[in-house]
């Protein structure tokens, strides 16, 4: 059920996020859509002052180039009127006037049909004249004409060896069907052009299609400070605004839809199976090698089947032999402790009986005849036999002891009964402590007193002096605790320092067990510890042993 929960979140999880990148892709579109129309409005008006101001620069230039022709200073003269004639003809003015520095117009070319009427009057209070007087070539307001059409005037002055003499004005006529309809038609049909003039003036419009809901952009022509604005409706941008939401919940659907079926068939083909495989392992793990599954699908889930299957029936077949191998060893165990018992109670209180005649017997042996060495024997012989009881009765609680029992075993104590105890059974031995025993315990059973008795007992067992003598010595660090039991007798050679600890291995010239060293050595080690024997200076053998602490 876990992995059910752990397989659904994650399906809930993507289709969150595959939803919130479609829905932030299509946002993020639309955005980037309103965002390219206004910079394509912006780029438009942009082009469109560009435009307008060529031409209106151009239209400047033309007039100051015909201003350079110097029949036109020369005021109503003939050659006046054929420069000014065949100016109007060469450029896209309707018509021209000059006008004298006093203000008097001296000539003028209209349309055909035209009165020149003009000619004569004063003009001195015009803009443009002043403003032509003034150095400037000058682009006046559109007036509108009596035809309802409006004109616009450029002006520049004429001059005359230096000095100016008079101002050209051409006449440029701003009909709907001509000049600023040729901008407008290169805008989209959804996009409308209105010029304002400086003075707030409307001087062209056409409405964009549909005229609702607009956005516009405006810009300011720099040779006559017009105002140009483009508009353009939101609607047709809108509509396709709406179009990518449709098509946004339409790849909604499509995606949900296509995770859904594909989270379906995943359970279906291996989520399932991972389920019945998951049960399967908690019932091993419960040790029920008994259980079988059965998988569909894919030929790798009935591997898998026959696989877990196979472990189950090889599993089962252990348990059944450890349970066999188990009660086995229960009965050699409890045969084990049978024998620790006639060991600890029938067999080695024969022997104390025995012992105990033997030494009644002393008191009727002849001392110097051979019954007295025969009764040395047996006593030696019944004693060798006690501690052979001794020995073998600890070994069996070495086997028979459970881990878990140990304890905290304080050094100091244990060894200094252990010395005087051997001290006391070997009164021709020398047995003693060398220096001080620190207050240090180590993690052990009540069988550690075994270890230090066997090897302070081979020391003096083994020993070929007269007078053998054995010390023991302790010493500790931060980690670990290690003893040393030294003794004077012939040593160990280099090749016998492993083989002593086996199993039944006796000592040098010994007529012991054999048992005492490797008893040493499987109690040590099943301390923690180690154990082995070093050359002694000047002669004799050292036993060392190392314990771990106790925490």
């Amino acid at each position: 059920m876990k992995t059910k929960r752990l397989f659904l979140l994650l399906i809930a999880l993507i289709a969150v996020v595959l939803s919130a990148s479609v829905v932030v892709g299509f946002q993020h579109h639309k955005d980037a859509l309103y965002t390219h129309e206004q910079e394509e409005l912006e780029h438009t008006t942009m082009h469109l002052q560009s435009e307008l101001d060529g031409q209106l620069a151009a239209l400047q230039r033309t007039t100051e180039i015909g201003a350079t022709n110097p029949e036109l200073a020369r005021h109503g003269s003939t050659s006046q009127r054929r420069a000014l004639e065949t100016f109007v003809e060469r450029s896209s003015f309707a018509g021209a006037s000059v006008i004298a520095a006093n203000g008097t117009m001296t000539t003028i070319v209209a349309d055909s049909g035209r009165p020149r009427a003009a000619v004569g009057d004063d003009f001195s209070d015009r803009t443009y004249f002043r403003r032509a007087m003034d150095g400037e070539t000058y682009v006046s307001e559109p007036i509108e004409a009596e035809s309802g059409n409006l004109i616009l005037t450029v002006s520049t002055p004429l001059s005359e060896n230096g000095t100016r003499v008079g101002t050209l004005n051409a006449a440029f006529h701003l009909e709907h069907g001509n000049f600023f309809p040729q901008f407008a038609s290169t805008l989209e049909a959804e996009q409308g052009l209105t010029i304002e003039s400086q003075s707030g003036e409307r001087i062209y419009t056409a409405a964009p299609s549909p005229n609702a809901d607009l956005m516009e952009r405006q810009t300011t022509l720099s040779e006559t400070g017009w105002t140009v604005a483009v508009s353009e409706s939101r609607v047709p941008i809108q509509e396709r605004s709406r179009e990518l939401t449709m098509l946004q919940g339409s790849a909604l659907v499509f995606v949900l839809g296509t995770l859904a079926l594909f989270g379906w068939w995943v359970y279906r083909r291996n989520l399932a199976q991972l389920e019945a495989l998951l049960a399967g392992f908690e019932a091993v793990e419960n040790q029920e090698y008994q259980t079988r599954i059965t998988l569909e699908g894919a030929d790798e889930w009935q591997r898998i089947e026959h696989g877990f299957n196979q472990l189950c029936r090889t599993l089962d077949g252990h348990m059944h032999e450890r349970q066999a191998y188990e009660r086995r060893l229960e009965k050699q165990r409890d045969d084990l402790e049978t024998l620790n018992q006639v060991l600890r109670h029938d067999i080695r209180n024969d022997l104390q009986i025995v012992l105990a005649y033997a030494d009644l017997l002393a008191d009727h042996v002849e001392a110097g005849s051979d019954g007295e060495d025969y009764l040395e024997t047996l006593q030696d012989s019944t004693s060798q036999a006690v501690e052979l009881t001794k020995t073998a009765r600890e070994m069996a609680d070495v086997m028979l002891a459970n881990a878990d029992g140990q304890r905290q075993i304080r050094l100091r104590p244990l060894i200094t009964d252990v010395v005087a105890d051997v001290q006391s059974q070997h009164a021709d031995a020398d047995v003693s402590v060398a220096g001080p025993l620190p207050e240090t315990a180590v993690l052990a059973n009540e069988m550690l007193e075994s270890v230090f008795r066997n090897l302070v007992k081979n020391a003096v067992q083994h020993n070929d002096k007269a007078v053998p003598e054995v010390t023991v010595s302790v010493s500790d660090d931060a980690s670990e605790v290690t003893v040393r039991v030294a003794d004077n007798g012939p040593g160990v050679p280099d090749a016998q320092k492993d083989e002593i600890f086996g199993k039944g291995k006796r000592g040098l010239d010994s007529a012991g067990t054999g048992l005492g060293l490797y008893l040493a050595q499987t109690l040590v080690d099943a301390y923690g510890g180690d154990i082995w024997v070093e050359d002694n200076d000047p002669e004799g053998a050292v036993f060392v042993v190392t314990l771990p602490k106790a925490e």
